[in-house]
């Protein structure tokens, strides 16, 4: 499964985890995902709902650039975010700590 469904599968799982849904819309914010290996997506937070949708949004409040298998392995559970950052298998632009609340609790939706 790529990086891209599994996200998906992360937000509509949010359905379910009414509470969870609200925290991460509070956010209010758009995060692009540009797979070095792959098609560009990105996640959209706010006005309610929380979407996954291909391609490209500018502007973005913060740029997440990986690998399809670093980003696969990181909403899988796999590999946690701050090691991949360190690591440098994993570049952030822009507002990293909404990056870093919106990993945070949309990875709570895996539990």
């Amino acid at each position: 499964m790529s990086s891209l469904e599994i996200l998906k599968n992360l937000v509509k799982s949010l359905d379910a985890l009414p509470d969870l849904k609200k925290e991460i819309v509070s956010i209010n914010k758009t995060f692009q995902f540009n797979v070095s290996d792959g098609a560009p997506f990105y996640v959209h937070a706010g006005d309610g709902e929380v979407s996954v949708t291909e391609g490209s949004k500018q502007p973005a409040s913060a740029t997440i650039t990986a690998s399809e298998q670093v980003l696969t392995d990181l909403f899988d559970g796999k590999l946690d975010g701050v090691q991949a950052f360190m690591q440098g298998k994993l570049k952030i632009s822009g507002d990293i700590f909404s990056v870093q609340k919106l990993s945070s609790s949309i990875l709570k939706a895996r539990k």
